[in-house]
């Protein structure tokens, strides 16, 4: 296949891998979003690296994913900029998109695109039977031009893959996406496809060789054996009946074995963590005159350390920190057993 082409079958598996992909990720995005998300009907044609910016849509957005695991290289998708505002006002529960991407709105962008990417890459995975891994999708708002253009010079050959992809968001989007792939990548997906395939044919046919063979020995021996029996005179015999009392084996405790198995059943089972700075006791008509701006002097002093529950039961102290915008606990004792239980009986004592 010469390298300004596209056999039909080149195209139809990678119509089906982008089938596969997309969806998944039409998933995840549909978590994200809260409304039905279809990603569908992908139309691939091979565009000149020349040609390629004249069926680029006028304003949008670059998403850059690099393999760094499973394939070599990199593809870009690009994404209309109203169509990534509708996005990210369905995330931050908006009714109107805003008039362009602050700091706020490209976080949020970028955790769907990581979402959709990550399931994206991950059904391919499963598909192919191969390790995937990509890096963080990176997306480029501002100067898309340029950053299309760098990308454009580092593919080696003069022709790439464009994939068009309907995208549909239920009640806001009807709209299309492009995915443009170098050609050399497109076509490695497409051999680790046919690889899969014929590595899945081998072995049945093997099988089915396999099979014949041992069915006509199988066959000669049946033959052999109804001979035999024919030609042998028929012998009755009495066989004599013996029976015995069953002996049951004595039962062995399991020990620690058993009890680590049954403590493997529940670590998957979550748990509610909560951490109190303090308590306070206030009457009815106090509680009735709190608000916005009052203050609640709780019972504990200053530097002391919060209590930190498991399930409502105390079972760690620690001071409390700032993790960048976000707050921790750093733990600095483990409640001992008796003292846990002790506090279980108090807690149900006091329900």
């Amino acid at each position: 296949m010469s390298d300004n082409q596209l056999s039909v079958q080149e195209k139809d598996i990678i119509g089906e891998l982008g089938n596969i992909s997309m969806g998944s990720a039409a998933t995840a995005l549909s978590g994200l979003l809260n409304r039905k998300v279809e990603i569908t009907v992908p139309q691939v044609e091979l565009v000149s690296v020349t040609e390629v910016e004249k069926v680029l849509p006028e304003k949008h957005l670059m998403i850059k994913v690099e393999y760094q695991e499973g394939f070599t290289g990199s593809n870009i998708l690009l994404i209309k900029e109203k169509d990534a505002l509708f996005m990210v006002a369905l995330m931050m529960q908006q009714e109107e998109p805003m008039e362009g991407l602050d700091e706020l709105g490209m976080s949020a962008l970028g955790e769907a695109m990581n979402q959709m990417m990550g399931s994206a890459s991950t059904a391919l995975s499963d598909f192919l039977g191969k390790k995937i891994i990509i890096s963080p999708p990176e997306i480029i708002w501002q100067k898309v031009e340029e950053a299309e253009k760098a990308w454009f010079r580092q593919q080696e050959g003069d022709y790439l893959v464009k994939t068009t992809f309907r995208l549909v968001v239920e009640g806001v989007i009807d709209s299309f996406m492009l995915q443009l792939l170098p050609l050399s990548f497109a076509r490695e997906m497409v051999a680790s496809l046919q690889g899969e395939e014929q590595e899945q044919t081998l072995p049945e046919e093997e099988e089915t060789v396999s099979q014949a063979t041992s069915g006509e020995v199988f066959e000669e021996e049946l033959a052999e054996e109804e001979i035999e029996q024919a030609e042998a005179p028929p012998i009755k015999e009495k066989k004599e009946v013996k029976a015995k009392t069953v002996e049951f084996g004595q039962f062995r405790e399991e020990g620690k074995g058993a009890k680590k198995a049954n403590l493997d059943l529940i670590m998957d089972v979550s748990l509610p963590i909560a951490v109190e700075l303090g308590r306070t006791r206030l009457l009815v008509r106090e509680i009735l005159n709190l608000g916005p701006g009052s203050i609640l002097e709780l019972e504990k002093l200053a530097g002391e350390p919060a209590d930190l529950y498991v399930n409502d039961i105390l079972f760690a102290r620690g001071e409390v920190v700032v993790i960048e915008e976000n707050f921790g606990v750093r733990i600095t004792e483990i409640i001992s057993p008796e003292e846990r239980m002790k506090n279980a009986r108090e807690a149900q004592s006091s329900g």
